[in-house]
């Protein structure tokens, strides 16, 4: 077992009257966060090594959020059922959100490294039982063992970036791995679609071994730093039955199971009206309540504990993250629907022309990091990025047949200009303003509401559409049979009706799809609101102290305070 000397990643409140009550509810422009250098960070060769695997590990996050869409048609084909395609998913997202908090656990307790490649190996695990199947339930195993593995790797990514990065690179090295989220996700169905073209589906789960693999071996022969003191392997192994707080797991798993359960089969497998769907949300609202009781009980050994949830900048930007999460999916997930049944785009096609969002998105992540870096403040960017992404997403529902190219260009960029901003801004928050060792559990929660927001807003934005499109078309189109349109898919609707019947459903089709893009412009209204929450603290380097605005020498250390000892045990 090795053993880092490696002191706690200090993080020191200086405020004018020295209040202990950090965290609560007062803004006072002169309060500071000053985040100091310590012992321990990693530089040079080792510290771009590490970046390089983590920037890796978000990429296949966020690659394996979106490549399901595309190939969904030829697994249907290849099994021989349509019954299992929401399992496809929602064992995949089940599995994300119920396995979430046990992640922050799990880092507090255990060596980063550790734990990271932990969840890489479970994974990849899932990856190749997704390649191998030969049957619809496997498959879905699957996609349950994936999203296991896929809870650990962007908490672990955003925590290892924390502890490995000095404070003048972090915010941007942070919103650098952010922006990978966003690549993954756009490049996932043009990857998914050439893959499945030209080789097999398969591949769309081979891919993720080589990948996972040569993460792993980056990340193996470096000791990575932590942030914050834990107890030895052996003793936290020991004290495992008590600190990973199994009861307040299965509360939790039975809560968002049964929620998202409700939200996905509402409105479409099950009238919301229906025994099924209220039976679900009401034992989701009663297990709700009984985790907040057990989490209360349990406290600090709680699975989240209510310290971390009191945090202004875990509970703010919780609320953030959820909004902007749900909003930052459902235009993604739509907007190609859009090209393919409007325009006439093909699949590729159609991930070409959301090349805007995506380097937008990657600008605006980019961007936030220096701007808070020169400006010292994170909520003036969250509540402009809100701002923009909402107007954007307004200006997509203005969206029809006759929208010129270089309308739906610009509108993509002003969205997601915004979003890239406001998408950031929660992480950073707590990175910065959450003492270090209730980091882990906070980005965790981040995550949480982030997965949370995207599962919600996709399912209830396809209630919207699902329930819009048969009365617009009875308006528009009133030959055509709404059931076949719905079941068609985007690519394949022109073919359903002659010629002459074609104007009227694209009509319906266009106004179907755009209303939904008003649900994230509400969502990221609500978002700059709760974005004025955030906390209002300063935030100091100590290479910022030095030279205001100076590009950080990586390869050099700056000065260290420390308030603790601590270290690192990898095995």
């Amino acid at each position: 077992m090795e053993q880092d000397t490696r002191k706690e990643a200090a993080v020191d409140r200086l405020e004018p009257n020295h209040d202990p009550a950090y965290g609560r509810n007062t803004v006072d422009q002169h309060q500071t966060t000053r985040i100091t250098e310590v012992d321990g960070a990693l530089h040079g060769l080792q510290l771009w090594i590490v970046i390089g695997g983590m920037m890796l590990g978000v990429y296949l996050a966020g690659l394996d959020l979106t490549m399901l869409s595309t190939i969904v048609p030829t697994l249907t084909d290849y099994f021989g059922t349509i019954n299992d395609v929401a399992w496809y998913e929602s064992a995949y997202v089940l599995a994300v959100c119920a396995f979430i908090p046990l992640v922050g656990k799990m880092y507090t307790l255990f060596p980063n490294k550790s734990v990271y490649l932990a969840f890489m190996v479970v994974f990849e695990a899932g990856s190749m039982i997704c390649a191998m199947a030969t049957s619809s339930p496997v498959f879905i195993i699957g996609r349950a063992v994936n999203g296991i593995g896929s809870a650990g790797l962007l908490s672990g990514a955003l925590l290892i970036i924390f502890a490995a990065c000095t404070p003048a690179i972090r915010p941007v090295v942070t919103s650098f791995a952010m922006s990978l989220i966003s690549v993954g996700s756009i490049t996932g169905p043009l990857i998914a679609g050439a893959l499945t073209d030209r080789v097999s589906w398969r591949w769309c789960f081979w891919i993720f071994l080589p990948i996972g693999g040569a993460v792993m071996a980056a990340t193996l022969p470096i000791l990575i730093p932590e942030q914050s003191p834990k107890p030895p392997v052996r003793e936290a192994i020991q004290d495992l039955h008590r600190k990973l707080d199994v009861i307040g797991f299965i509360i939790f798993a039975g809560f968002t199971s049964m929620l998202l359960f409700a939200t996905t089969w509402g409105g479409g497998m099950y009238p919301w009206s229906s025994p099924t769907i209220i039976g679900l949300l009401c034992g989701a609202t009663a297990l709700a309540f009984v985790f907040a009781f057990w989490i209360n009980r349990a406290g600090e050994d709680a699975l989240i504990p209510l310290s971390s949830l009191r945090r202004q900048s875990v509970a703010v930007g919780s609320v953030v993250m959820f909004l902007q999460g749900g909003a930052t999916q459902m235009i993604p997930y739509f907007l190609p629907f859009w090209f393919q049944a409007i325009r006439g785009d093909s699949p590729i096609t159609s991930a070409v022309h959301m090349l805007p969002s995506l380097l937008s998105n990657i600008a605006a992540l980019i961007a936030f990091g220096a701007l808070v870096r020169r400006s010292h403040y994170i909520p003036p960017w969250s509540i402009a990025g809100c701002t923009l992404a909402s107007l954007g997403s307004g200006l997509l529902t203005t969206l029809s047949p006759t929208t010129t190219t270089a309308e739906w260009i610009g509108y993509q960029i002003i969205t997601h200009l915004g979003r890239g901003m406001a998408f950031q801004a929660p992480v950073v928050s707590v990175q910065e303003q959450v003492p270090a060792s209730e980091a882990a559990t906070g980005l965790a929660v981040i995550n949480l509401f982030m997965n949370l927001g995207c599962a919600i807003a996709v399912a209830a934005s396809q209630t919207v559409f699902s329930n819009r499109l048969p009365g617009l078309l009875a308006q528009h189109a009133p030959g055509v049979d709404a059931k076949a349109v719905l079941d068609a898919g985007a690519t394949r609707v022109r073919g359903l009706v002659a010629t002459e019947d074609l104007p009227g459903l694209l009509l319906a089709y266009d106004k179907a799809l755009t209303d939904m893009f008003y649900l994230p412009a509400v969502c990221s209204a609500l978002a700059c609101l709760a974005s004025f929450g955030l906390e209002w603290r300063r935030i100091e380097t100590d290479d910022n102290r030095k030279s205001d605005g100076e590009n950080p020498d990586m390869s050099g250390k700056g000065s260290s305070s420390t308030s603790g000892n601590g270290s690192s045990s990898d095995t």
